[in-house]
């Protein structure tokens, strides 16, 4: 019988690391589904290429189906980006979550038994100390180190958010020696860094590579427009940090690096700065996403679709106009409409998926 994994990713930019990803899950497992972070990424930076010409980039190497992870998930912490990930997976019928990571299996379930069970000393202890921040407190709260890298601090909240909703995970070993998103960015993404098939999907957007500076112009004039405190889900602190530093500074990046400090992360203050851009709602986004966009998918990942119609319990919409009533989706349209005033691109209601083949 046919296996179906799920992917939770955001391919800022689709690598050579990515395609041996997909092609090691090829040899085990009969359909391939992508979960793809939007416009936002989960370290609040504007990703460097339209969602559905990344959409387009993983189907060209090796992905069946290609769902969007939608804002504010895709734009959220480590455990809300992975509890949104993991609730899209389930609720659109796969067998098995499947992500790569530094550390072995073993080891990444038992650190994410702990951070389960340390995870509200953690919680009362930043009540208790506004000083500390939340890595700080898991820590005090684990009585041991607690630094990993970024995919294995995302492993951690897969295997939890996987464990809560009885999903099994299959965790590979990430392989050394490819060069990593952020270092591609780094370099611009010079051609011919990439696979020739990525390559080709993302410039097809013509704003490739984006960079995150351009719509921080935005959040700037945003943050001087005197928003209203207590509305974004940023801490008081953050918020007046953030007001008073966009008063000064003229780029995003000096912004963000004027409000870092040991509580608040870089991604942190950049989460917040499009918090008050996009006017995302205070609460957290929740673990359950209401739908499935569809964005690309080839003849296998079309059967998937057919196969999984019954037993889904999530809903995979392919025209967005369908969703002009949806909460979640009106907030992720304000984000891709804005980000079209530095980026160019369709609107959002007017876009289709890629299915090649039809």
């Amino acid at each position: 019988m046919t296996k179906a994994c799920a992917v939770i990713c955001e391919y800022n930019p689709f690598h050579f690391g990515h395609k041996r990803q997909l092609e090691r899950l090829r040899e085990r497992y009969g359909t391939v589904v992508c979960l793809l972070g939007g416009d936002l990424t989960q370290r609040g930076e504007v990703a460097v290429a339209d969602v559905y010409a990344r959409a387009r980039a993983a189907v060209a190497c090796g992905a069946d189906l290609v769902l969007e992870l939608p804002a504010p998930w895709c734009c959220a912490s480590a455990r809300d980006f992975a509890s949104g990930g993991v609730s899209l997976a389930k609720g659109v019928g796969v067998d098995v979550l499947a992500f790569s990571a530094e550390s072995d299996a073993d080891g990444l379930r038992a650190a994410a038994r702990a951070r389960e069970c340390a995870e509200a000393r953690a919680q009362a202890m930043i009540r208790a100390d506004g000083t500390l921040s939340y890595p700080a407190a898991l820590e005090q709260a684990l009585g041991r180190a607690t630094r990993q890298k970024p995919n294995d601090i995302l492993a951690i909240e897969y295997l939890r958010a996987a464990a809560r909703v009885g999903l099994p995970c299959d965790v590979l070993k990430r392989e050394p020696g490819y060069a990593s998103s952020t270092d591609l960015r780094k370099r611009g993404v010079p051609s011919g860094s990439i696979p020739a098939e990525a390559e080709a999907a993302l410039r097809q957007d013509p704003s490739f590579p984006r960079a995150t500076a351009d719509a921080g112009k935005l959040a700037l004039a945003a943050l001087r427009n005197r928003p209203e405190p207590g509305k974004y889900g940023v801490p008081d602190e953050l918020f007046a940090r953030l007001v008073a530093c966009a008063a000064v500074e003229n780029d995003f990046d000096g912004l963000v690096k004027r409000c870092t400090n040991k509580v608040y992360t870089a991604s942190r203050v950049r989460r917040a700065a499009w918090a008050v851009l996009f006017g995302f709602a205070p609460n957290a986004p929740g673990r359950d996403v209401p739908f499935g966009l569809l964005l690309a998918a080839n003849a296998e990942g079309r059967a998937f679709l057919r196969r999984t119609a019954k037993k889904r319990t999530v809903p995979v919409v392919s025209r967005p106009a369908a969703l002009r009533r949806a909460e979640a989706f009106r907030t992720d349209a304000r984000v891709r409409d804005v980000l079209r005033l530095c980026y160019g691109g369709a609107a959002s209601y007017a876009r289709r998926p890629f299915l090649p083949g039809v």
